[in-house]
């Protein structure tokens, strides 16, 4: 009870001492009072709910300290007056019991019990220390999460700033675990030169509506193949959704070692189906490695660093997402392909062909600038990477700059994306490319440039209905060969339906397309391959 009887007494003294009679003597009626409902309960959070009073005299409301009525007091009247009732979050750790007492000017009176429980914060997350203790629960060999999950997911109720803890990478998320970050943040500082690098060594469960801030490091010499990304290493079966990065991912790798090497702004390395929707990157990423021989792979994303493997039989799917940060690449290993990509920058599968694609890239855009520099040959685009998997990529677009320097090693640069393998079906469809392509001159190594593709593709595959605009800009130097649409294709692969416009630049001659100048060497230049098909249906774009 939080109503003292001194309270109490003193209400209906002053009660007595303002009211007035009803009504003159002569003419005395019988008093009326109604007040309803007699007892409220009201939630551990508190609101306000409401109840009436109706008499025909005048009346006082006295109540709790920790309630606030929106009536006091009212003179006679026959009408029904509505009061409202206001009480806020019961954070003591007992329930709360108190009383609303409306007093007439004759002293008759009606008491309303007013009950609240205390409030029990949710589970979830709600601070640096809950994340550190979660941790430690996850690397149990069976983990209790019963203390931040409810059925499996994992809220977190504020913006948390994680730079200090020194817990990461956490061991996993499990299947069947959700974090859902309700639009907040979490702000992370990562510097390490293990093998797997991030927020979690490996993502097996579900992550929606989270932000994550801050930067992720790796320098050094680097022992064995590493994956690094700001929320995950690593990546089986993930599902991803709404998850927006704004951390910067920095690799710096200083020995000439043979180790694989790749950085994702999200997640380093996917395998097993992966599918993410409606997630951005918002950061700059940088690589580095010393100039060597050793034939290394390395694979840098906007988003997802690569994913599967020539036995993987899982589905990648990558809808409405984004990537507005740039890329900045310096690969020194000369040894092996080196591959970049605004979203991702590689993605394979067992799955070559088949009715359903294991790869499916819909209505992505990008628009940071890809910058590569070194000598290491590289196959870079400007959505999607070198793909090596039964793929169709939809209704994605690019209007940044990839831009080389002179080296002497082959490059391959599209637009969307860059080399599709001979032996993958694919489907290229309604994708639009409005950026910039452009290398340094004495370049001495093959450059293969398209607006959209930049090489490879099946006999199996289809570039249908794509777009460059006249905003578009190719170029290359001497060597190699440059299109609108794809620059080196082969086994009759078929480009219909598509549409060109913009400027060609090979080795300093600029061409601006027309109607009157165009013809379907633009699209895929002189040397496409002799059974590309370009289908008569493709033309200018006006």
């Amino acid at each position: 009870m939080k109503l003292s009887d001194l309270f109490l007494t003193l209400s209906l003294a002053v009660s007595a001492v303002i009211c007035v009679s009803c009504a003159p003597d002569r003419n005395a009626v019988e008093e009326s009072l109604t007040v309803s409902p007699l007892e409220i309960s009201v939630i551990p959070e508190g609101e306000t709910q409401k109840f009436t009073v109706k008499s025909n005299c005048s009346w006082t409301a006295a109540c709790e300290p920790w309630m606030t009525l929106s009536s006091y007091s009212e003179p006679a009247s026959e009408a029904t007056v509505t009061v409202a009732l206001t009480v806020g979050k019961n954070s003591d750790a007992a329930p709360c019991t108190g009383k609303v007492i409306i007093t007439l000017s004759t002293g008759t009176s009606r008491t309303i019990t007013v009950t609240q429980e205390p409030f029990t914060a949710p589970k979830g997350i709600y601070n640096a220390t809950d994340i550190a203790d979660m941790a430690i629960a996850l690397a149990a060999e069976e983990p209790d999460l019963s203390k931040w999950a409810d059925n499996g997911k994992i809220l977190l109720y504020a913006d948390v700033d994680v730079s200090s803890l020194e817990c990461f990478p956490i061991q996993q998320l499990p299947s069947g675990v959700e974090i859902d970050g309700q639009g907040h943040s979490l702000t992370l500082a990562i510097s390490s030169s293990e093998p797997k690098v991030g927020m979690f060594k490996m993502l097996k469960g579900s992550v929606r509506n989270l932000n994550l801030l801050g930067t992720v490091s790796v320098t050094g010499e680097l022992k064995s193949e590493t994956h690094i990304g700001a929320l995950a290493a690593d990546a089986h079966g993930a599902m991803l959704e709404n998850v927006n990065n704004h951390v910067a991912v920095t690799v710096d790798v200083t020995n000439a070692a043979k180790v694989c090497v790749i950085p994702g702004g999200l997640i380093g390395k996917a395998a097993n189906g992966l599918t993410m929707t409606g997630c951005t990157n918002n950061a700059d990423h940088s690589f580095t490695s010393v100039e060597a021989a050793s034939g290394a792979y390395h694979m840098i994303g906007g988003l997802v660093g690569a994913y599967g493997s020539d036995s993987d039989e899982g589905v990648c799917t990558i809808k409405e997402c984004s990537n507005l940060g740039n890329i900045i690449c310096k690969c020194g290993d000369k040894g092996n392909w080196n591959y970049a990509g605004g979203i991702i920058s590689n993605t394979q599968s067992s799955v070559q062909s088949g009715d359903a694609a294991s790869y499916v890239m819909e209505d992505c855009t990008a628009s940071g600038d890809i910058t590569l520099d070194g000598p290491a040959k590289t196959r870079v685009g400007g959505v999607t990477g070198r793909v090596n998997a039964c793929n169709r990529i939809t209704g994605c677009s690019y209007s940044g700059t990839i831009s080389f320097n002179a080296a002497a090693l082959e490059r391959n640069a599209g637009g969307i994306g860059s080399f599709q393998e001979k032996t993958c079906q694919g489907l290229v469809k309604d994708c639009v490319f409005s950026g910039k392509i452009v290398s340094a001159q004495g370049h001495e190594g093959k450059y293969f440039t398209g607006g959209i593709i930049s090489s490879g593709c099946a006999a199996s595959t289809v570039i249908d209905g794509c777009l460059t605009t006249g905003e578009s800009y190719i170029s290359n130097w001497k060597f190699g060969n440059i299109g609108m649409i794809i620059a080196q294709g082969g086994n009759a692969l078929v480009v219909k339906n598509c549409r060109i416009a913009g400027t060609l630049n090979r080795a300093g001659e600029e061409i601006v397309l027309s109607a009157s100048n165009y013809s379907p060497l633009y699209v895929g230049g002189t040397e496409a391959g002799s059974k590309t098909v370009v289908d008569p249906s493709c033309g200018f774009y006006q």
